[in-house]
């Protein structure tokens, strides 16, 4: 988009065409002045006061000023007659000159522009007859900001809480600059306009972010703009973060044997500022003997021997912190390739081994199977239900009761004969007196004949009773 001065000045010099179109038309008499309607010249700078003219056929430019209004009224800064020349008053003529002074071109260029130069500047053309035809532009004087980046007060420090970075600063701007930071971070800004003797703002802009120690060595960018200037001022700012070393041991590859020899470790430290102090300890007994330390190496003089086993510790310190970094060393008998080899061995015989095993179990296995002899169908036991079940062998069982003779009386006289076997005389066994009988039974000495007869074949006084007992 162009300025508004251009656009009214493109303007003017339409309406001038159309003027100049119109006065040939009708070759009348008749002139034009056409001026930007208003002008920013940069403080310290040259600024151009275009002045174009257009005069009829019929006049004659007699002469061409510019002059500027003050409180006290107005004054001549320049003068061109086509005749005499230019004039520049005393005070202006240092720094005010006409750019190519002709019938049709008034253009002035003032130098090296103060505050003192803003105000109103007017173009006057005198012609022959018509007389005078003037147009007037404002001059405004802009400052061009002065821009630079100045660090934070305290430094960096990586983990350390929100802290301002950086702050840019567009530094007495003529009207204030704008001023803004162009950053990939999750910072934030805070602008602060400061109001000068001058007439002039400065514009501080200060970045706000939580130092870590992954962004170093990034940019941040402060882009400024202003009408001063042609284009976007940047200008760079690189983050310089402060953390503590970040250490790390090369040289154990974990195949350290015994009889190896030329091994060293040596410890790396990233930091910033740059590690100062480095040291090696042994932490669970003293440093072997035949091992030197230079630096951040730690190196084996001689061949491993096994008891160079341990856990070695190297600390390194910077202006942060000091930290700290441990190593398990485990020397092998053997390498890791006798390892692998006496490994390969080793399950080459257990296959082996398996192998035969397999292949002479596999063999008793068939042969056993060709002796076994054929299992006929006879042989084969039938698991009937416990109601089809054969009866236990007569001899393993109490004899049964005869039929008409109760359990209860039996059990009856299975007691009271037990109870006569306990006090029975030594010159051997009495016979039952008929008292002995349940009174009130019929045949009774045929009854009791009887219960005598199973509890002396029962033999211990048991009794298998199972009237309804039927086998298949």
């Amino acid at each position: 988009m162009l300025p508004s001065s251009h656009r009214s000045y493109r303007g003017h010099r339409s309406k001038l065409a159309l003027f100049h179109l119109l006065c040939s038309i009708t070759a009348v008499w008749c002139s034009q002045v056409v001026v930007p309607q208003r002008v920013s010249a940069v403080l310290g700078k040259n600024v151009t006061l275009e002045c174009r003219v257009e005069v009829g056929t019929n006049l004659t430019l007699t002469q061409s000023s510019w002059e500027r209004r003050l409180p006290s009224g107005s004054v001549t800064v320049a003068v061109y007659n086509p005749e005499f020349g230019t004039s520049i008053p005393p005070e202006f003529i240092n720094r005010l000159y006409f750019r190519s002074p002709s019938f049709h071109d008034a253009t002035i260029v003032l130098e090296n522009v103060g505050f003192s130069d803003v105000g109103i500047y007017t173009c006057k053309v005198a012609t022959f007859p018509l007389g005078n035809t003037q147009a007037s532009t404002t001059v405004n004087v802009i400052v061009e900001p002065k821009v630079y980046v100045s660090a934070g007060s305290t430094a960096l420090i990586d983990g350390a809480n929100e802290t301002v970075v950086a702050t840019c600063i567009a530094e007495r701007a003529r009207p204030p600059a704008e001023v803004s930071w162009e950053s990939n971070l999750f910072g934030q800004s805070e602008v602060q306009l400061f109001d000068e003797v001058n007439g002039t703002t400065s514009t501080q802009v200060r970045y706000i972010w939580q130092p870590t120690r992954h962004v170093q060595g990034h940019m941040l960018t402060c882009v400024v703009r202003h009408p001063a200037l042609q284009n976007d001022f940047r200008i760079s700012y690189e983050l310089n973060v402060q953390f503590a070393p970040d250490i790390s041991v090369v040289g154990y590859d974990g195949d350290w044997y015994v009889g190896r020899e030329n091994v060293q470790m040596m410890c790396k430290a990233n930091s910033n500022p740059p590690a100062h102090h480095f040291r090696w300890i042994r932490l669970d007994s003293e440093m072997p003997e035949g091992v030197e330390i230079i630096n951040s190496t730690l190196n084996f003089l001689r061949p491993l021997q096994r008891n160079d086993s341990g856990v070695y510790r190297c600390e390194v310190a910077n202006d942060i912190n000091l930290r700290s970094r441990d190593v398990r060393i485990l020397i092998q008998d053997q390498s890791q390739a006798e390892r692998s080899n006496s490994i390969t061995v080793a399950g080459a015989v257990m296959g082996a081994v398996l192998a035969v095993f397999l292949i002479v179990v596999f063999i008793i296995v068939i042969l056993t199977a060709r002796k076994a002899p054929t299992t006929a169908f006879t042989d084969k036991v039938i698991d009937l239900p416990p109601t089809h079940k054969p009866p236990p062998p007569y001899s393993e069982r109490a004899p049964s009761v005869p039929l008409g003779v109760h359990a209860s009386q039996v059990a009856w006289l299975c007691q009271t004969r037990r109870a006569e076997r306990g006090f029975e005389p030594a010159d051997g066994p009495q016979q039952p007196t008929t008292s002995s009988v349940r009174p009130g039974t019929r045949n009774s000495a045929q009854q009791r004949s009887r219960l005598e007869w199973v509890c002396h074949q029962s033999g211990t006084d048991r009794v298998y009773i199972n009237h309804r007992e039927h086998y298949v």
